[in-house]
């Protein structure tokens, strides 16, 4: 377990079981709803949102430091379906450190659904230092392993710990970006809420399946869920996540699908100095349009919150990505950022209009998710009203597939005058293109950039092939208008077919 970000920091509060009585999800109907759990979801809008004691974690596990925590040692002897012959085992995580959050876990199998509880045996307490025996502890969420590399070997594939976050990998993966269930007033200057999941069940795989379905009640002081997560582990982890939501109150932004990220510094740095060339999760957000348009935009650490918005109609994917993945341009033998998974969200059905929104939050450490990504529907959610979202979400490392033509692999910049331009405010981009049919393309060939900004002006542009890559350059004098954030597109052309992504960038005002 790496060291927690920020959004796993931020601790929401605690709320009592809800004193509702209903039958456990259907696990294994041909088709399995919400029903159940849509059911409780419901009926738990129409009372008033409740927090239990403080209490209800002792100040012995909150006072857990990162380091003790994380010498807590599940027992592996307590994994839940270790003797039923499949290939998923389930582990749970106490409370305790940021996570004082008791979650009511369940499971489901032929006999009903049975409540998962510490029985002062699940976890080995031995390694934290001072010696601590707090006995029987309330869970906080738990985890799924699978082997994903070699049989008999249990690869963890995804977590659910902390309000409604959860991360997932793939083969050869390592944990980096997270998602969440959902976001309420991101961004906005109100203090952000954080939903959290209050029971889970977990459905009781058979020795055949390679899926496991988890449901989720979920609930805060703006609204409640129900959730059901189909889980498929293999080179591409896949989520199909299907939700319905119930407003206690009106919701300014709701944000749909949303996922979180860290990004330090990249190849567009800034005054920051790092002693690795890059470190980051994600270096972009890929938003592909109804209309088949790839839409990317480098990520940046701006030196105050920078909100950038996509509208468009019935999207068919968006996902905060990790292009870059060779090892060189990170020099980082632990982290491990050139294995971090990229997520890619596609929406079942047609979720009308609205816009991708990302946030970015200036940081100084990679402890800080600085990164988040969600949809925003046009219509708000009104109080007393629900709303059903159903996505699939997927963990890649080749993301090539996501955008076939051209893609944007690089963007840097640097004053015009250090690069052999003008001077004044003028801003030299360098934008490489690789991928596609780019690199059947000779350098004599005439590819030519289409080039858009507002809040500035061009000045110069060209093109170069880099003939040892393959690829194509874009090379840009940008002057912004005074005080304002110069926003740039592009794509590169062959005649009159487009051969590239779209690229985006904003160009901000130095202080």
């Amino acid at each position: 377990m790496r060291r927690p970000r920020l959004c796993w920091l931020i601790v929401a509060l605690v709320f009592a079981t809800p004193n509702i009585a209903f039958p456990a999800p259907s696990c294994h109907a041909a088709d399995p709803g919400l029903g159940e759990v849509g059911a409780m979801a419901q009926a738990l809008a129409g009372e008033p949102y409740r927090a239990v004691a403080r209490d209800a974690v002792t100040s012995e596990l909150k006072a857990l430091t990162y380091d003790q925590y994380r010498a807590v040692n599940f027992r592996r002897d307590h994994s839940l379906w270790r003797k039923a012959g499949g290939l998923f085992r389930a582990q749970f995580f106490p409370v305790g450190f940021i996570y004082g959050h008791p979650v009511e876990i369940h499971v489901i199998d032929r006999d009903g659904a049975h409540e998962v509880k510490d029985d002062g045996e699940m976890f080995d307490w031995s390694n934290v230092k001072p010696k601590l025996m707090p006995g029987p502890v309330s869970l906080a969420g738990f985890r799924l392993l699978y082997p994903l590399h070699d049989p008999g070997r249990d690869d963890e594939i995804v977590a659910f710990l902390g309000a409604s976050y959860f991360r997932i990998i793939a083969r050869e993966q390592v944990y980096g970006i997270s998602a969440r269930a959902i976001a309420i007033d991101t961004g906005l200057d109100r203090r952000e809420e954080f939903p959290h999941f209050r029971m889970l069940w977990l459905c009781t795989p058979a020795p055949s399946e390679r899926f496991v379905t988890v449901f989720a009640l979920l609930d805060s002081p703006g609204l409640t869920g129900a959730f059901r997560f189909v889980i498929r582990p293999g080179a591409q982890t896949v989520v199909d996540i299907r939700s319905v939501l119930f407003a206690r109150h009106d919701i300014s932004v709701i944000g749909i699908a949303p996922l979180t990220s860290m990004f330090l510094t990249g190849k567009n740095r800034d005054r920051r100095v790092n002693f690795r060339p890059e470190v980051h999760d994600s270096d972009g957000l890929l938003v592909e349009t109804a209309e088949g348009e790839r839409v990317w935009r480098p990520l940046s650490n701006p030196r105050s919150l920078a909100t950038t918005s996509v509208p468009m109609s019935s999207p068919r994917g968006f996902g905060l990505l990790q292009r870059e993945r060779d090892f060189a341009n990170y020099q980082d033998n632990q982290a491990r950022y050139h294995r971090r998974p990229s997520l890619w969200v596609e929406p079942t059905g047609d979720w009308g209009a609205g816009e991708v929104r990302l946030l970015e939050i200036p940081t100084d450490a990679e402890i800080h998710d600085n990164i988040v990504a969600f949809w925003v529907s046009r219509d708000p959610l009104k109080k007393g009203r629900s709303l059903e979202v159903a996505y699939r979400l997927r963990a890649v490392s080749d993301s090539s597939p996501l955008s076939p033509r051209g893609r944007a692999v690089a963007t840097r910049s640097s004053s015009a005058e250090a690069s052999g331009g003008r001077g004044g405010r003028t801003t030299r981009i360098f934008v490489d293109f690789a991928g596609g049919d780019l690199a059947t393309l000779r350098p004599s060939q005439p590819i030519a950039a289409d080039v858009s900004v507002s809040g500035g002006k061009v000045l110069e542009t060209r093109v170069e092939a880099i003939e040892e890559t393959g690829g194509w350059r874009l090379i840009l004098d940008v002057e912004p208008e005074t005080g304002k954030t110069a926003v740039l597109r592009a794509v590169l052309k062959l005649y009159d077919e487009t051969m590239t992504e779209t690229w985006t960038f904003a160009l901000r005002p130095q202080p």
